[in-house]
């Protein structure tokens, strides 16, 4: 990354009615780096780079999209079974069940 120049990148530009105008995904300048040809002086300054504001919305595409729904409840449950409390809960008997249905 030493050998090549800087690139500032700007946010989106905004036409007079207020829209933001993306530049297509093939006008992007980017370029790949392999992570095992980087110098321990790259690695710092990627460290403490920071992102331009304007670009949070590149924040979304970090985090890994659930292959499907099924993965995505079971995640949800997995998650919220460990933020519970553990407790020494007794089974609900014949009794309880009827007394939910009961009318009076």
């Amino acid at each position: 990354m030493a050998s090549h120049p800087k690139q500032p990148i700007s946010p989106p530009t905004v036409d007079e009615a207020g829209s933001a105008a993306r530049r297509p995904a093939a006008d992007r300048d980017r370029s790949v780096v392999r992570t095992v040809d980087l110098t321990d002086e790259d690695i710092a300054a990627i460290e403490a780079a920071e992102m331009t504001p304007g670009f949070e919305h590149l924040n979304a595409e970090l985090k890994p999209k659930p292959a499907s729904l099924v993965e995505e409840g079971v995640r949800f449950t997995r998650d919220l079974g460990q933020r519970r409390e553990k407790t020494d809960a007794l089974p609900a008997d014949q009794a309880f069940r009827d007394s939910l249905y009961d009318d009076s």
